[in-house]
């Protein structure tokens, strides 16, 4: 083994050179796999039609068998080579095929002649027109309040796939507002929620915009009492027990505040002459605000006004006829009740007739022409105003002193 080893070695050496000269002078033909991104192309044969293709997550690029020699397939990449996948060519609504083609018409390059397909997915599209909600986020300034928040343009279009669009309960533009006390001007990205208010993916929608441009309006707000007047006069034997209104308080915005202190509702809305019975109404309180001042909440408008009365009543009093008086008794003579007591029917609001006490009642009876003897008299009651009651009589004996 080690006899000449020097030539051995140079052997080899020339063995390895003339072998790098034949592979270069030979250049075979080597095969490769190379991949490359897929071209839709006619699409609009699908979009006319009102459908919308899809293509599934990783199925956009396709692999292919490429013979070159190797000297040319040392330059290629991916990039060298077009794939196209023409719609006017669909097959079974699922897939459609892919040609390959050579970029700069090299003709040292052959493609594999298997077929290659593009798998989608085909459904129907939804072009709908929705209206741009505004919803604010955050406070703004103490004592003031946003009066008005819109959207321009106040709807925006969408299209997509109808799976996706149907879904769609509403689009929201979000604006913070937090901090501020003057009209302001903005740009909101849009938001799509499903009837649940979950948000929408929009990767797969098409619309006409993806910002709005947002107007705010910032008012002064207060907060004032809610105040009842009445009209004309209650029919006889009814009472006024109370009139009460709900909300007590409002909150109203507007650009001069400084001379409202109150909301007085007043004039037909409560004429007393025309109630007999409990009564509720309801108001707009927006009626009674003057002109560039309004209610700051649009869903507390109204206000609901409840009169309640009552009707006379009759109770059964026993009222001593030592508190009755003896008017026009003749000279000599001397006169006594003969019961103790006198029942008499009093009527009137049954409030003032529970304050009302027997013992405190007083009256009188008339002995004008009256001799010895018992005589039945007419009781006349001492009432204060809203009582009656009616015709009493009682007996009174007269005797000689």
């Amino acid at each position: 083994f080690l006899e000449n080893w020097v030539l051995k070695l140079l052997a080899v050496f020339f063995s390895i050179v003339l072998w790098l000269v034949v592979v270069n002078v030979d250049d075979p033909t080597q095969t490769k796999t190379f991949t490359t991104n897929v071209t839709v192309v006619n699409a609009d044969v699908l979009t006319d039609a009102g459908r919308y293709y899809e293509i599934p997550e990783g199925g956009s690029t396709v692999s292919f068998r490429v013979t070159a020699r190797r000297s040319v397939m040392e330059r290629l990449s991916g990039a060298d080579f077009t794939a196209t996948a023409d719609m006017n060519y669909l097959e079974d609504d699922s897939r459609v095929p892919v040609t390959i083609t050579v970029n700069n018409n090299n003709s040292g390059i052959t493609v594999s002649a298997k077929r290659l397909y593009l798998q989608v997915k085909i459904g129907n599209k939804m072009t709908i027109k929705h209206d741009v909600d505004v919803e604010t986020t955050g406070n703004p300034a103490e004592g003031c309040v946003v009066d008005k928040a819109e959207a321009t343009p106040a709807s925006i279009s969408v299209a997509g796939p109808e799976d996706i669009i149907s879904t769609i309960a509403r689009v929201v533009a979000y604006v913070d507002i937090d901090g501020i006390n003057e009209d302001s001007d903005t740009t909101a990205t849009l938001h799509f929620l499903d009837k649940s208010g979950k948000e929408i993916d929009q990767s797969r929608m098409e619309m006409d915009r993806e910002m709005v441009k947002v107007h705010i309006d910032i008012s002064n707000l207060k907060t004032v009492p809610i105040k009842v007047e009445t009209t004309g006069t209650l029919p006889d034997g009814v009472y006024l027990d109370s009139v009460t209104v709900d909300p007590e308080t409002v909150q109203i915005i507007g650009d001069v505040l400084n001379e409202i202190t109150e909301i007085t509702i007043s004039g037909s809305a409560l004429d007393l002459s025309k109630i007999t019975a409990n009564m509720t109404t309801t108001v707009d309180l927006n009626t009674y605000l003057p002109s560039g001042v309004k209610i700051a909440d649009s869903n507390q408008t109204q206000a609901t006004v409840k009169v309640t009365v009552s009707g006379d009543e009759t109770k059964r009093y026993r009222v001593p006829t030592a508190n009755l008086t003896i008017r026009n008794l003749a000279d000599g003579s001397k006169a006594t009740f003969e019961t103790t007591t006198v029942d008499v029917k009093i009527t009137g609001k049954a409030s003032d007739l529970a304050e009302l006490a027997a013992d405190a009642i007083t009256g009188s009876v008339d002995a004008s022409g009256l001799g010895e003897g018992k005589h039945t008299v007419s009781v006349s009651l001492d009432l204060t105003s809203g009582f009656s009651a009616e015709t009493i009589t009682t007996n009174l004996v007269i005797t000689a002193e």
